[in-house]
């Protein structure tokens, strides 16, 4: 069953970017549903929440961006791993402040701004991992 669904995916998405823009939703919803139990049921601060949400969907979207999107890094899967976690930790960066300044400044629901920091950060991480990391 789950390698009808990949074949499908992979047919489906034969270019590079669309490959990139499934394995992330994919991933964001992995997040989202993270940071949305932490607040709503263990009442974590959206700040707080977003952190671990994003860790779990970084080890989730490394192994999905090697598999799908890029294939191999140019360099061996430890320096891989390692140039794709400290990128995902820069564009952690971006997401946290855009989350941050979202919600203090756009007065925007804290959901509405997790999804639209998501989306600004994307930009940054697809562009490092394709020039950068693999």
């Amino acid at each position: 069953m789950s390698r009808l669904i990949i074949t499908t995916v992979k047919e489906i998405s034969r270019h590079q970017v669309s490959r990139f823009l499934i394995v992330g939703v994919f991933s964001f919803l992995i997040e989202f549903f993270v940071f949305t139990v932490l607040i709503d049921f263990f009442f974590i601060t959206y700040t707080e929440a977003n952190l671990p949400a994003m860790a779990v969907s970084v080890v989730c979207n490394y192994f999905l961006t090697k598999m799908f999107v890029f294939g191999g890094g140019r360099y061996n899967n430890r320096v891989t791993f390692v140039l794709f976690v400290a990128f995902t930790l820069l564009g952690l960066g971006l997401n946290q402040f855009f989350l941050w300044f979202l919600v203090q400044h756009g007065d925007l629901n804290i959901k509405l701004s997790k999804i639209a920091a998501v989306g600004l950060a994307s930009v940054f991480n697809y562009f490092t991992k394709k020039y950068l990391v693999f």
